[in-house]
């Protein structure tokens, strides 16, 4: 979890492959996890607008993609689905973010976060977004 959020955030010579196959793996793990709830009342959370501005920077190629193919897309190639690369990354890092918060007073209650954010969030991005970064290698 750790690893995945630093590669989000500070690239560290990854390709957007690289970052890919981090995120099946740790998809892979959380859907391990037994599900839960986690028992927290006040969840830290940075805010959208910084955390995608500082993924933006760390990740200038991906974009707007085709779920369907994970192709990127340009404006006058619009399918019905539109994927954003950058929400679908922001998205998992804030979902992360909280839960390395979480582990920081309650073990349990960060993989609780973890696990029930993935199958109510973060999972879909992932899973959506990931042909996108394979296909730009």
């Amino acid at each position: 979890m750790r690893r995945v959020h630093a590669a989000l955030l500070d690239r560290k010579g990854l390709s957007p492959s690289a970052l890919a196959d981090l995120l099946s793996d740790l998809r892979r793990e959380v859907q391990a996890l037994p599900f839960g709830v986690p028992d927290a009342d006040d969840l830290p959370r940075e805010t959208y607008r910084d955390l995608r501005a500082r993924i933006a920077a760390a990740w200038p190629e991906p974009g707007f993609y085709d779920p369907a193919t994970g192709h990127a897309l340009s404006t006058c190639d619009l399918p019905a689905e539109i994927g954003d690369a950058l929400d679908d990354l922001t998205d998992l890092a804030r979902d992360l973010g909280t839960a390395l918060a979480l582990a920081d007073t309650d073990e349990a209650d960060a993989l609780a976060w973890l696990r029930f954010s993935h199958d109510s969030h973060w999972g879909d991005h992932v899973q959506d977004v990931t042909p996108h970064l394979r296909w730009l290698g």
